[in-house]
C-alpha cells in the first residue's frame, strides 16, 4: 500500500474511477486527498464517462481503478484507455481475475461479499481510507499545512459550528 501511495505522491494527476457502489468511496477519497494535494480528481464527472476524464491523461499519472463483480464494462474501458497512454494503473477489485487486474502496477483484492443483496462497501471504505492515511503520512509536510489551512478557512468562514453556536 505505501508504495501505492508513493506513486500517488508522485504522480503529476491522479484519478479515481468507481462507479456503482464504488461511486461514493471515489468520491470520498478525491474529496481527502484534495485537501493535502491539488491533484486528484474523480472520474467520471456527471454526465460523462469515466474515459472521458482521461483526454489529458499521460505517462507520469496515476489512475486508481475500482470494479467488482459483475465487472462494470466503462471502468474495464477506461484502465484500458489509461495503459494505452502510460497511465500507472491501481487495481481495486474482489477477485484476482478481475480484467482490471493483470497489468496493473499494484493490486488490491477487497471482499465485498455479504448475505444482503447488495454487495458490502465497508472493506473499500476502510481500504480508501487507509490508503488515504499512507498517502498523508508519506507527502510532504506541505500536504499536512494544506490540510491545517483548509480547516482554519472553513472555521474562518464562518463554515464550522463552534461550541458557543446555537440551532434554532
Amino acid at each position: 500500500m505505501k508504495a501505492a501511495a508513493d506513486e500517488i505522491i508522485a504522480a503529476r494527476a491522479t484519478y479515481i474511477c468507481g462507479v456503482g457502489i464504488a461511486y461514493s468511496d471515489a468520491r470520498n477519497f478525491a474529496y481527502l486527498a484534495n485537501m493535502a494535494l491539488d491533484n486528484v480528481s474523480a472520474i467520471p464527472q456527471e454526465g460523462s464517462l469515466p474515459v472521458d476524464g482521461l483526454v489529458q491523461a499521460r505517462r507520469g499519472d496515476v489512475l486508481i481503478a475500482m470494479t467488482f463483480k459483475p465487472f462494470r464494462l466503462e471502468v474495464v474501458e477506461a484502465v484500458n484507455v489509461a495503459r494505452r497512454q502510460g497511465v500507472t494503473v491501481i487495481g481495486v477489485s474482489d477477485t484476482p481475475a478481475s480484467p482490471i487486474l493483470s497489468d496493473a502496477a499494484h493490486r488490491f483484492i477487497i471482499p465485498t461479499d455479504t448475505p444482503q443483496f447488495f454487495s458490502s462497501t465497508i472493506a473499500l471504505s476502510a481500504f480508501i481510507e487507509t490508503l488515504m492515511a499512507f498517502v498523508i503520512a508519506d507527502a510532504n509536510k506541505e500536504a499536512v499545512n494544506n490540510i491545517e489551512r483548509f480547516h482554519r478557512r472553513r472555521r474562518e468562514l464562518g463554515i464550522y459550528l463552534t461550541d458557543t453556536d446555537r440551532l434554532t
